[in-house]
């Protein structure tokens, strides 16, 4: 977004005029590289009145991404789940990819760069939402590993395809993005379950006790006793598949 006069006009208070300006200027960019100068000239404002809103620019631009991202959950949370696990997965998928895809000024803040232990607030609240989900899809017994297994595989992989299709400049229905999705599925969800009879009703309680034991010793159960309690759970859980 150019400062020539033909950006919209920005009003509200001084903050929101700030975030206001960042949001259009970042709109406008390919890849978020936006100035301080650029925002507070949009803004109507000096580079000290940015700095008593906000740390630095960084923090402005981490406010504005945390609120477009945080609309677009809100919107996510409004569709019901259909019943179906990967139906369910595989929306929520292509809704993150098209996120990214249709703002890529910002979803390359919130994950291309990343920094260990400095991770920009939407992409920990993007994190944090795949995690509850993926939390109840284990609850239910439908994963063939850990959750926190699913949940890293699933986040790294989208998160991934995404940036590379932004660097293409691509759009959500590349076949890359599928492709990656259905593998993904195929190799962290369990066959369809019936659910059906005494084989139901033992396999999925299985599954999330071995989910459940811990990795140590389980007192008052003896090293082999709990080594066999393990290879039984896993041939119950197992059993349907």
């Amino acid at each position: 977004m150019s400062e020539n006069g033909s950006a919209e006009a920005i009003d509200g208070d001084v903050r929101t005029r700030l975030m206001r300006a960042a949001e259009q200027l970042l709109g406008a960019s390919a890849d978020g590289q936006i100035s301080t100068r650029e925002i507070c000239s949009l803004a109507r404002v000096t580079a000290p009145t940015l700095y008593h809103h906000f740390a630095d620019k960084h923090a402005l631009l981490d406010a504005v991404v945390l609120e477009g991202f945080s609309t677009y959950l809100e919107g996510k949370r409004a569709i019901s789940p259909s019943g179906d696990v990967l139906t369910d997965f595989r929306t929520g998928w292509d809704m993150h990819v098209s996120f990214g895809c249709e703002h890529p000024a910002h979803y390359r803040l919130m994950f291309g760069n990343p920094q260990a232990g400095q991770a920009a607030p939407a992409a920990s609240l993007a994190h944090d939402a795949v995690a509850r989900t993926v939390a109840e899809w284990g609850e239910q017994g439908h994963l063939k590993v850990s959750v926190d297994a699913a949940t890293e595989t699933m986040s790294a992989a989208a998160v991934g395809v995404t940036l590379q299709l932004i660097a293409a400049q691509a759009d959500s229905t590349h076949p890359l993005s599928t492709n990656v999705r259905d593998t993904v599925a195929d190799a962290l969800f369990r066959p369809s379950e019936t659910g059906d009879g005494v084989a139901g009703a033992v396999t999925r309680p299985a599954r999330q006790l071995l989910d459940a034991l811990p990795h140590g010793p389980l007192e008052p159960l003896r090293p082999t006793e709990v080594a066999l309690l393990r290879e039984w759970l896993a041939s119950l859980a197992d059993s349907s598949t």
